[in-house]
């Protein structure tokens, strides 16, 4: 046990007194992601506020004059070119370019047509061409294509009829001011359990594969490994404090990572929308924090295991790396898997290694979790680690594995 604590206070010792390695295990995931995001809402408002700023490029062909006015008197802010001084073809050659955003063709004569109208008659059609492969040209079709020419419709019909209401048959939520029924802390768990299991997995895995790789391979490479397995230590304590050191400061670079991305999460997210208020905040339980941290705690001491039993097999960091890699994909993977599944999980998915984590801890986030898929989890989390470490225990035992 001794032998243990000696191991397990070596490596969080070598850890924490690198400045370097602090930054790049605890600061640097947390300032990068938040980073990233960062510059995902940045693009994403400058695009929006570009698009809104964008002068269209309309071809209009038969424009009529009642058209024309309406665009004036709405305001509608586009730049008007007269089909008939091009061809069809070239206009559509200009859309597919990005040169032009949209091409609204009228019927001839189209408002003889509408104030001559009678019953059976064929309703004339306008047909509006536009480029959704282009932001400006579908942000032109949405606004002056959809949404203006509906408005003018309605203008129309409202010269044709008279008093609209007599052909309005009902309405939807236009007295009502509060329409929107929903638990906030519930609605705020689910935007956050879309994304933080896959995170938490993604920075877990990351942290302890960064440290992982060193504390064995490393010391094998360097040959101080050889010089350990001769002191009196016991191997079984040498694995067991690596393996330990290695959970807690996983554990804790998961964690920075978490309470990081929470704090910075509703300024990022306020930026991405435009400063519209999501319901991101949401009251923590003591119930969920526990659950949350014994969760995490049972993950990082999975893989660490899975870290550690990989780089007992490895002659070199670059090798346990290599060796490594496809775990973590297949790790990545089942993360993604949470944030595009709309089906409730059933109780056979709480069994499944990886993927029980992910969607026990989407569960917490949305309240979901029952307690007997929780405790399913941790049972498989955590025997997963004790099997694991099983086997790196009877790995240090084997001189040809050790000598490797």
């Amino acid at each position: 046990m001794n032998g243990m604590k000696e191991i397990f206070k070596k490596e969080i010792v070598r850890v924490f007194k690198d400045k370097k390695m602090v930054f790049s295990v605890f600061v640097l995931p947390i300032v990068a992601m938040l980073g990233v995001l960062y510059l995902m809402g940045n693009v994403m408002s400058n695009m929006h506020d570009d698009i809104e700023a964008h002068q269209s490029k309309v071809y209009i062909q038969n424009e009529p004059a009642g058209f024309e006015t309406f665009c004036k008197t709405t305001k509608l802010d586009m730049q008007i070119e007269d089909a008939d001084k091009t061809t069809e073809k070239g206009i559509k050659q200009e859309l597919k370019d990005g040169k032009a955003d949209l091409y609204m063709v009228f019927p001839e004569k189209f408002e003889e047509h509408i104030q001559n109208y009678k019953v059976g008659d064929k309703v004339p059609e306008i047909t509006v061409y536009h480029n959704p492969s282009e932001e400006y040209s579908q942000a032109a079709y949405n606004k002056i294509g959809v949404q203006a020419i509906e408005a003018y419709r309605q203008t129309l019909l409202k010269v044709r009829i008279g008093d609209m209401s007599r052909i309005s048959i009902f309405t939807v939520n236009a007295d009502t001011e509060e329409t929107i029924i929903q638990d906030d802390n519930k609605a705020s768990g689910k935007a956050l359990g879309t994304m933080l299991p896959y995170l938490l997995t993604l920075l877990l895995f990351a942290g302890a594969m960064s440290i992982g790789t060193d504390m064995i391979a490393g010391e094998k490479e360097r040959g101080t490994m050889a010089s350990l397995l001769v002191t009196p230590i016991k191997r079984s304590s040498i694995i067991f404090g690596k393996v330990f050191a290695l959970m807690v400061i996983s554990g804790i670079s998961a964690v920075v990572s978490v309470v990081g991305m929470v704090v910075g999460m509703p300024v990022i997210q306020e930026q991405m929308m435009g400063g519209v208020e999501q319901g991101m905040s949401m009251k923590w339980s003591v119930q969920q924090i526990i659950m949350l941290a014994v969760l995490i705690i049972a993950l990082s001491f999975l893989y660490a295991t899975i870290i550690a039993l990989v780089s007992v097999f490895a002659k070199t960091i670059k090798e346990a790396n290599s060796f490594v890699m496809p775990v973590y994909m297949i790790v990545l993977v089942v993360g993604l898997l949470t944030m595009y599944t709309t089906k409730e999980p059933t109780t056979f998915s709480y069994f499944i290694p990886f993927y029980n984590s992910a969607i026990a801890l989407q569960g917490i986030l949305m309240q979901e979790v029952s307690m007997a898929q929780y405790v399913i989890t941790l049972f498989i989390t955590l025997g997963g680690g004790i099997l694991l470490t099983g086997i790196i225990a009877k790995a240090f035992e084997s001189e040809k594995v050790m000598s490797s």
